[in-house]
C-alpha cells in the first residue's frame, strides 16, 4: 500500500486583531504594573473598565506580544516597565514587529487615505477601524516614529475620529461638586468633588462614599441642618 506525504501546510492560528483600544488607556495600563508586575495578565487586573474596554486592553498586549500564549508576561513588557524611555524604545521595536505592512508603507510617504487602507485589511470598518487607526498613530508618535505632515495632524486630533461641526456649541464642562458643613465647635468644613465617578476604582469609590456618609451622619447628629450641596 502507498502512502501519500499531506504537503499541506499546518493550520495557522487566526490573526489577532490590531489594537483599537484607546492608547491613553493602554499607557495607564501598563504604568499601573510599576509597582508589582502579575504573573498573568487578565480581565481582573482592571476591575473599573468595562468588560468591552478589558477585552481590547488584553487583545492589545496579545497583538503587541507584551504576553505569550498563557497571557504571561514576556520580556518586552518587563523591559517597558524600566521607565518611559525604555517604554519608548521598546513600544517603537514592537510597532515595527507588529505592523510591518504599515512600516513597509514608509510612513514619511504616506496618505492618511493609504493608512486607513492598509489598516482595513485587519477586517475593520466603521468606528473600529477609526479606533485602530487611532491607537497606531498615538503609538507610533509615542515611540517617536517618523511620520508624514498629514498623519502628525491626523494624530494631534486623535486618528481618524469624525471632527465636531464648525459652528457646533462647545459642551460645558461638567461642574464640581461641593458639600459643607458647619462645625459644632465653630468654623465650616467642606468637601469639593472633581472627579469622574465611572472612571474611578472600587477602592476610591468606596473611599469618596464613606466620606459622604460620615458628612450626612455628622449632620444627622447634631450639625448645622444648613449644610449644601452645591
Amino acid at each position: 500500500m502507498w502512502y501519500g506525504i499531506d504537503m499541506r501546510p499546518p493550520p495557522q492560528h487566526p490573526a489577532r486583531p490590531a489594537p483599537y483600544v484607546a492608547f491613553r488607556t493602554f499607557l495607564t495600563a501598563l504604568e499601573g504594573f510599576h509597582t508589582a508586575l502579575p504573573n498573568r495578565i487578565d480581565r481582573s487586573l482592571w476591575p473599573s473598565l468595562s468588560g468591552a474596554v478589558q477585552g481590547q486592553l488584553l487583545a492589545a498586549f496579545r497583538f503587541l506580544a507584551l504576553v505569550d500564549e498563557r497571557d504571561e508576561p514576556t520580556p518586552p513588557l518587563r523591559e517597558m516597565l524600566a521607565g518611559p524611555e525604555a517604554r519608548q524604545q521598546v513600544l517603537r521595536r514592537l510597532l515595527e514587529k507588529s505592523y510591518p505592512e504599515l512600516v513597509a508603507l514608509d510612513l514619511t510617504r504616506t496618505s492618511p487615505r493609504q493608512l486607513e487602507e492598509a489598516v482595513r485589511r485587519h477586517g475593520y470598518t466603521g468606528a473600529t477601524l477609526r479606533k485602530a487607526v487611532s491607537f497606531f498613530l498615538q503609538a507610533a508618535a509615542y515611540a517617536g516614529l517618523a511620520m508624514s505632515l498629514p498623519l502628525r495632524k491626523k494624530t494631534r486630533r486623535g486618528g481618524l475620529r469624525r471632527a465636531a461641526p464648525r459652528h457646533a456649541p462647545a459642551r460645558p464642562a461638567a461642574a464640581a461638586e461641593s458639600r459643607s458643613v458647619r462645625l459644632r465647635s465653630g468654623g465650616a468644613l467642606s468637601l469639593t468633588l472633581d472627579v469622574k465617578f465611572l472612571e474611578l476604582s472600587r477602592e476610591d469609590r468606596e473611599f469618596v462614599f464613606r466620606l459622604l456618609d460620615e458628612i450626612s451622619a455628622y449632620e444627622q447628629g447634631g450639625g448645622d441642618p444648613g449644610a449644601m450641596l452645591s
